[in-house]
């Protein structure tokens, strides 16, 4: 009877580092950032910036078609491990993620949770067209699982006229 306990002791032990150390215990920041990014060659599949920075013109923004409903937008991303290499145990990605937006006004913001694509990647469309100042986005990592949010990182930036 001893033996059994031990042995199921173990198994259990066993069993609890495998799960531990699955490649769905942890997500890791990549890269985030602020600026004008393409859409055309795949909105879900590559992530093209083309102007990286804290600090923008909206009337260039404006020239640009960033506001408009084209390829070119302005916004946030967030860069993560590609999706397949944490899912949980019932084949669903463990990580999404949400972010809270502060405009100059004060106003504060939280949206999600949302999915990020295959490749790991997100973006997100700031319309900043409104409002000039300083403007701050926080993105945190939701887990699926267990529902509790972590801050991965925040990025302030400026809309000058």
């Amino acid at each position: 009877m001893r033996s059994v306990f031990y042995t199921l002791m173990i198994g259990l032990a066993i069993l609890c580092g495998l799960v531990t150390t699955s490649s769905a215990a942890e997500w890791q920041l990549k890269e985030m950032g602020i600026g004008v990014y393409d859409e055309s060659q795949g909105y879900d599949t590559v992530l093209t910036v083309l102007q990286r920075g804290e600090r923008w013109s909206q009337k260039q923004l404006y020239e640009q078609g960033c506001f408009a409903n084209g390829t070119k937008k302005f916004g946030a991303w967030l860069v993560g491990p590609p999706v397949d290499s944490y899912l949980n145990r019932f084949g669903m990605p463990q990580f999404g993620y949400k972010y809270r937006l502060t405009e100059p006004s004060g106003k504060s913001s939280m949206f999600g949770p949302h999915g990020f694509y295959k490749p790991g990647f997100t973006t997100v469309f700031i319309n900043a067209g409104g409002q000039t100042g300083s403007w701050k986005i926080e993105f945190y990592i939701w887990n699926r699982d267990t529902g509790a949010e972590t801050l991965v990182d925040s990025r302030a930036f400026v809309i000058e006229p």
